[in-house]
């Protein structure tokens, strides 16, 4: 379960005569994850694509270029059935007239955009009154038109010689061409930006009536050419789903052969089949008369590893699309995902840590189960929102005691805080920690996480380097005692303060009562603080980090500041309580509890919308702060990746066997 799937080697050997009927069944079964024949000798070369490949490959290029004019995205509800024989007509059939359609249109939409830059640029000249004519033509004037950001009167000009013709935000200036430049440096003032005069003669009210007119005209053609393509559309839209499906499965089979080593007689497949189901593969087709041998994966192959195929139980699965997310496991180590599936949904009910929050998060993930296909990102996503709502749920109920940022019962010595009591409902649980008033608690609890959480990380890294490396396996051990040695200085030092947090002074007194107490005395002379000797003698234990690096044991402080970034758990919890508490003192003291219909129903709809963003703030907020502490704190103890996912050949993606 830890471990990926064990993969066998398959290698493949026959006829080259029967290489099509070996590719449809291999294609069918969806077993064996190929790999490609990259070397060429005197016998084996790579082989060539079956004889339909090309007018295959040929009609899915040119239905895909249907389905783009078409905007088919969706798949319709009706799937229609198609025979492959009747394709490749049906699609040329189909293309030219949709080709018509489509040039049409888009001459159109051309036409239109030259319209409205020429409506553009006439509107101007159309309020300024004058002939197009009267702009140019001249020897000794010269013309500026512009807009301008007020008006302009000639005494504005000085000793300029012009003549002024203005509009609302329009000027035109005639002036000598000697006194151009003068002109411009005035105009400039006003925030003169010039425009271009228009090609033509005419009057540019009736040029622009007639494009006005024009426009009109081609607007309601555009729109009959839109709805004829969108006729077209919902009446090809399933056939064409459905053709580009089968020539997919047709072009993926016809190609099949660039990836075999093949000679003048014979052909060879290499790739990798799941071991326990190497007999489903082995048994067709030595039937049809082929040699299958096998090679098992435990053997020491050459790079590159098998492909993985993870196995998980049901529940966990949906998370493994964030193991992919981050990068596949190698064959050779350990799967994350148990470890994910753990961790991640855990931090995020602690930073969350609310009946009412958790029971909406839960709600995605059943609607998730209800509406959504299991192979869908969505699904998958809702589907981890709902696990750490579910551990939202059980810490809001039996730690925290709060439901949409209300606590059951005010925190005690704090009787004013607003809770559900003051609305006449009591729930029989008490909070073990009120995350206002308990921030001590919440950043030990964390600690305590940490240490958990990056000990079984160096625990998987520990497995993972056993099985190449004991040296470096016996530096993960050094670095887990190191973790621990922190872990309980942290601890003590929190426990013997004037004032102990609760929690740390419970952990060192029962789960670490078996510790032994003795104090290095010199030492906490020098740095100012108490610090047990197995406690130092433990964090010692990162010198065998050695075995990795010389530099291995200044990450000591790498590793405190690892385990210190987890009180962003509680960094989390406590502001986005801070939010809500926040929103529900100002609505409900302010307008809910006003006792005036219109100040209540006002603050209603204002709950509402606080408590929505509150929702969503606390989902991303928490559901990135998770992942990160598995990705960045956690994974990097343990997990190198960069494996290959399983991709058998006949299936889209990877395939779960």
């Amino acid at each position: 379960m830890l471990s990926p799937e064990r993969m066998a080697r398959a290698l493949i050997v026959g006829p080259r005569e029967k290489l099509e009927s070996v590719i449809g069944t291999l294609h069918d079964m969806k077993l064996i994850h190929l790999v490609d024949h990259e070397g060429e000798d005197d016998t084996f070369g790579i082989g060539k694509p079956l004889p339909p490949a090309a007018e295959l490959s040929d009609s899915l290029l040119k239905l895909r270029s249907i389905a783009n004019i078409l905007a088919v995205k969706a798949p319709p509800k009706e799937i229609e059935a198609v025979r492959l024989d009747q394709l490749r007509e049906r699609i040329l059939s189909l293309e030219l007239g949709i080709t018509d359609e489509d040039a049409a249109r888009k001459k159109a939409e051309s036409l239109l955009g030259d319209l409205d830059r020429r409506i553009e640029e006439l509107e101007p000249f159309a309020a300024l009154g004058l002939p197009l004519s009267a702009y140019r033509g001249y020897e000794t004037v010269a013309v500026v038109v512009g807009r301008v950001a007020r008006e302009i009167s000639e005494v504005d000009l000085g000793d300029i010689p012009a003549e002024i013709f203005q509009a609302s935000g329009i000027v035109a200036v005639f002036t000598t061409k000697d006194s151009l430049d003068r002109l411009l440096h005035v105009l400039g003032q006003f925030g003169f930006a010039q425009i271009d005069i228009p090609a033509g003669e005419a009057d540019p009210k009736e040029l622009l009536d007639a494009a006005l007119a024009d426009r009109e005209k081609w607007r309601t053609r555009l729109e009959e050419f839109r709805g004829r393509l969108e006729t077209l559309r919902e009446k090809y839209a399933a056939f064409v789903v459905a053709a580009e499906e089968l020539l997919e499965v047709e072009v993926d089979k016809a190609e099949a052969p660039l990836r075999f080593a093949v000679s003048d007689h014979t052909f060879v497949i290499d790739g990798w089949v799941p071991e326990k189901r190497f007999h489903a593969i082995a048994f067709p087709l030595e039937a049809e008369g082929m040699y299958v041998e096998s090679e098992h994966s435990q053997a020491e192959h050459e790079e590159p590893d098998p492909p993985v195929l993870l196995r998980n139980p049901k529940p966990a699965k949906p998370f493994e699309f964030l193991i992919h997310l981050y990068s596949t496991p190698s064959y050779r180590e350990l799967d994350p995902t148990l470890f994910l599936f753990i961790a991640a949904p855990f931090f995020f009910g602690f930073m969350v840590g609310d009946v009412g929050y958790g029971a909406l998060f839960m709600a995605l993930g059943a609607f998730a189960i209800a509406k959504l296909k299991p192979t869908s990102i969505w699904f998958r996503l809702f589907f981890v929102t709902a696990v750490g709502g579910l551990w939202s749920v059980l810490l809001g109920l039996l730690v925290f005691g709060e439901a949409f940022g209300l606590p059951f019962h005010p925190a005690p010595g704090h009787l004013e805080e607003l809770s559900w009591e003051r609305f006449g409902i009591f729930v029989p649980m008490q909070a073990v920690i009120h995350k206002a008033f308990g921030i001590g608690d919440m950043i030990y609890l964390s600690i305590l996480f940490a240490a958990f959480h990056l000990g079984f990380g160096y625990v998987f890294g520990f497995v993972n380097e056993m099985r190449h490396n004991k040296k470096y396996a016996l530096a993960k051990l050094g670095w887990l005692a190191c973790l621990f040695g922190l872990f309980t200085l942290l601890t003590f030092s929190l426990a013997i303060r004037p004032s102990p947090n609760r929690i740390a002074l419970w952990v060192w007194d029962t789960p670490l009562g078996w510790f032994p107490r003795a104090i290095q005395s010199e030492l906490s002379a020098f740095v100012g603080l108490k610090i047990p000797l197995a406690s130092l003698i433990l964090i010692f234990g990162a010198f065998l980090g050695l075995t990795e690096s010389i530099i291995a044991p200044i990450e000591i402080a790498s590793l405190l500041a690892n385990v210190m970034s987890y009180a962003r758990l509680a960094g989390i919890g406590i502001g986005k309580a801070a939010i809500a508490a926040a929103f529900n003192a100002a609505i409900l003291e302010g307008f809910v509890l006003s006792g005036q219909i219109a100040l209540i129903i006002v603050g209603i709809v204002f709950l509402v919308l606080a408590q929505v963003l509150v929702f969503f703030l606390g989902w991303i907020s928490a559901g990135i702060q998770a992942l990160r502490l598995n990705y960045v704190e956690a994974f990097l103890k343990f997990y190198k990746g960069n494996g290959t996912p399983f991709r058998p050949f006949g299936a889209r993606g990877t395939q779960e066997v």
